[in-house]
C-alpha cells in the first residue's frame, strides 16, 4: 500500500490525538513506499544491506543493463549483465578437493571429478575435458639435467 493522506486538513481545524496517530501509523505501516521504487542512488555509507535477495527470473534477460544481477531459477545460476553479455556464475556447493568446474554447454556448468595419480587433463574429440593416462615421454627434467 502506498502512503497517502489520511485526512485533508482545513484552516482552523483542531488536531486531535486520534488524527495525529492515524497520520503516524500511515507512515509507520507504509514506510517502504517512501523509498520504493528508488528514484536515485541509495548510499549505505559503509553499512551493509542485510537479508538481500536477488531478483528471481526464469528466463535469461537481454544484456543492456550493466551491473544488473539476478538469479536464474531454471539454471540455478547467478546472472550478471556486463552491458554486452549476460555472465553466468555457477552455484558451487559440496565439491571435493581437486574438482574442476567446466563449461558443460554454452549456458551451463558441470564438474570434473579429480583424476587419479599420473593422469593428465586432456580434451576429447568432442572438445570435452577428461582425465587420461599420461602419454609417455617426459621424465623428470630436473633429474635429467643433473646427471647428463
Amino acid at each position: 500500500m502506498a502512503i497517502s493522506r489520511v485526512k485533508t486538513w482545513i484552516a482552523g481545524e483542531i488536531l486531535t490525538a486520534s488524527d495525529l496517530n492515524a497520520e503516524f501509523n500511515n507512515i509507520i505501516n507504509n514506510a517502504l513506499s517512501l523509498i520504493s521504487p528508488l528514484t536515485a542512488n541509495l548510499d549505505f555509507d559503509n553499512f551493509s544491506a542485510i537479508d538481500f535477495r536477488f531478483e528471481r527470473l526464469t528466463a535469461t534477460q537481454t544484456a543492456a543493463n550493466e551491473s544488473r544481477a539476478y538469479w536464474h531459477t531454471v539454471e540455478d545460476t547467478l546472472h550478471i549483465d556486463d552491458g554486452t553479455n549476460i555472465r553466468r556464475v555457477p552455484a558451487v556447493t559440496n565439491l571435493a578437493s581437486g574438482t574442476l568446474i567446466i563449461a558443460a554447454s554454452a549456458t551451463t556448468f558441470g564438474v570434473l571429478a579429480p583424476g587419479t595419480i599420473n593422469q593428465v587433463l586432456t580434451m576429447t574429440t568432442a572438445a570435452t575435458a577428461a582425465w587420461a593416462a599420461a602419454a609417455g615421454g617426459g621424465g623428470n627434467p630436473i633429474q635429467s639435467a643433473m646427471f647428463n
